[in-house]
């Protein structure tokens, strides 16, 4: 009498919700009749045997255990022993998740939080629980795997493997009492079209296919999904189909699993040690926070303020934190972006007109805090870059206050991020141990009628002309070399690249079109001496122009014709100072977007 499926030494059956446990169970018999079960003295049929194989379902596991479980068949006899009912997950992603943290750091095990092994095998859980070369997948283990003198002095060698896994499964015993399960199916270094459901048919050669295995032999529900993935979808030609593989994998194992309900507990990737473009690094960061959003019953722990034991990979002791994270968020969502608002800055002149940010966040236990002064928030360009305008960050409950020196008309142009870049310095959490998520470069609100921005300018070097008096229209007409200009940060365009060192009379140009005649309102700001031009006409001139540029400075009325209509500045920085150009805006005589006028 042998079991092929459905219960094995150690198992933790996964309870239902009147807190009993069940296994559907196939086996190899050569006796034939009624299938008997007992786990105390009484002995109850289950099932029947006939050739050569039985079926049966053990039913009425109370949770709890360990269990021992008595089968026959006639004259056959099977025990299965250490059987525990509790709750049951799956980890699966790549390295963070595998576990790379520094060993010296790991969590002491306890008799009631148990391993299903890469080897199929149920122990008690103590790390590393992902050991690759003892798997019987070849996904996991590959074509050769060592013999068991080898596995031994192996795992007697490792210096790293902590994985938020065993913290985890200690936090879900210590705030439930019953026992837990955990599958243990990482793989480092993997990417999403590694993982795709499309290659389930592969079996134990692919990593969809090799934990979907495990989940048949098995033969039991889970309570939930653990996944931390993404470092290796952190570029160009996968992370812009991130969110949609997400999506069709999430659905997918919901699908094979039987679970249409079934949770998922995801970890937002951390920090990296690098000088890549971040880009794309903070664009899997940003889809993973709003993927919520997009997929019920999915929760996001953040990973951005947990230190590391090596480039990318979390520190044994971040990942008890992360552990207790991810055990939180089956009870209570994540820390989530409320909304936006722009303030007055406290405690400056109300002359100066500066606004600062304030940001409420729900889910939020306790009120927010950091150890020293809050750090992480940065306040990005229109072209993606910090513009160090944040000068002190406070912490009010469940609110954040950036404090800066920009006026309304600067402020409404840029965005937020928390966790820019790839190695940001991030400190805020709630009282419980909860940490704020990564956002990039979400925009500050603003007015949606108000008149856009006119950014796209050509400029060009003015020949032969020394100074601003001496610009007019005809020279200004006769100007050549003509490219784009560059951006100015935070906003506005440069009159050339912010490394050029010449000085002189340079000319911007830019062309505005009109569906009517109309009269329009143009909003100039400018730090340094100008004349502007509409079709030929002088319209405004500021020979004391100087720093700061302030957005809404000149405000006037510009007459404009129908079609194309063509906006001509004379510009003469005094020195070679990156900081020194102009900022537009144009729209109806009120200032307001208007859909006749086409920038």
């Amino acid at each position: 009498m042998k079991i092929t499926h459905g219960l094995l030494d150690g198992q933790v059956l996964q309870r239902d919700r009147h807190g009993f446990g069940r296994a559907r169970i196939t086996g190899q018999t050569a006796a034939t009749g009624a299938v008997e079960a007992r786990i105390g003295k009484r002995w109850q049929p289950i099932g029947r045997a006939a050739n050569g194989t039985f079926h049966a379902t053990l039913t009425g596991l109370k949770t709890g255990g360990p269990y021992r479980v008595e089968f026959r068949i006639g004259d056959e006899r099977l025990i299965v022993r250490d059987v525990f009912v509790g709750d049951v997950w799956i980890l699966a992603g790549q390295s963070n998740m595998e576990g790379v943290g520094n060993l010296c750091d790991a969590p002491k095990p306890h008799p009631l939080v148990r391993c299903f092994s890469m080897a199929d095998e149920w122990r008690q859980a103590e790390e590393p629980l992902h050991y690759r070369p003892e798997a019987v997948d070849a996904v996991h283990a590959g074509p050769n795997p060592p013999n068991r003198q080898a596995l031994e002095r192996g795992r007697k060698a490792l210096l790293k493997g902590v994985s938020p896994g065993l913290a985890f499964g200690l936090e879900m015993r210590r705030r439930t009492g019953v026992p837990q399960g955990l599958l243990a199916c990482a793989h480092g270094g993997t990417s999403m079209a590694q993982w795709s459901p499309a290659l389930r048919d592969k079996g134990g050669e692919s990593l969809y296919g090799a934990m979907y295995r495990r989940y048949v032999k098995l033969g039991q529900p889970v309570a939930g999904m653990l996944w931390y993935q993404g470092e290796s979808d952190a570029n160009a030609e996968a992370a812009p189909k991130y969110t949609e593989r997400m999506v069709a994998l999430v659905a997918a194992v919901r699908r094979d699993l039987g679970l249409p309900q079934l949770p998922w507990y995801l970890v937002q990737i951390g920090r990296h040690a690098s000088t890549e473009d971040p880009r794309w690094w903070n664009h899997i960061q940003e889809q993973q926070r709003m993927l919520p959003a997009r997929i019920r019953n999915l929760a996001v722990a953040p990973a951005v303020d947990l230190e590391l034991d090596d480039g990318i990979h979390l520190s044994g002791r971040a990942q008890q934190i992360l552990g207790r994270r991810l055990a939180r968020l089956t009870t209570r969502p994540g820390i989530a972006l409320e909304r936006i608002e722009i303030v007055p800055t406290p405690n400056l002149p109300p002359a100066q007109q500066a606004r600062s940010l304030r940001l409420t966040y729900r889910h939020v236990t306790g009120g927010l805090i950091s150890p020293g002064l809050p750090t992480g928030f940065v306040i990005v360009s229109q072209h993606g870059q910090d513009t160090l305008g944040l000068f002190k960050t406070t912490l009010h409950g469940n609110q954040v206050l950036l404090h800066t020196g920009m006026v309304l008309a600067q402020l409404e142009r840029m965005s937020i991020s928390y966790g820019h870049g790839r190695m940001p310095c991030c400190n805020i959490t709630d009282c419980a141990g909860m940490g704020l998520p990564v956002m990039q470069a979400v925009p500050v609100p603003h007015d949606k009628t108000r008149a856009p921005d006119c950014d796209h300018w050509q400029t060009a070097l003015l020949r032969g002309v020394k100074t601003l008096a001496e610009a007019s229209w005809a020279r200004v007409s006769r100007a050549t070399t003509w490219r784009t200009a560059p951006p100015r940060e935070p906003f506005g365009v440069l009159p050339k690249p912010a490394d050029d060192k010449r000085v002189g009379v340079y000319v911007l140009r830019t062309t505005v079109t009109a569906t009517e005649r109309l009269e329009a309102m143009l909003q100039l700001g400018a730090n340094a001496p100008f004349k502007l031009w509409c079709n030929g006409r002088l319209v405004l001139t500021d020979p004391a122009a100087r720093v700061p540029i302030d957005p809404e400075k000149y405000k006037i009325r510009l007459p404009l014709r129908r079609g194309k209509n063509e906006l001509r500045l004379a510009f003469t920085p005094p020195s070679a100072g990156r900081h020194l150009g102009i900022c537009a805006r144009i729209g109806s005589a009120r200032g307001k977007r208007d859909p006749r006028i086409r920038l």
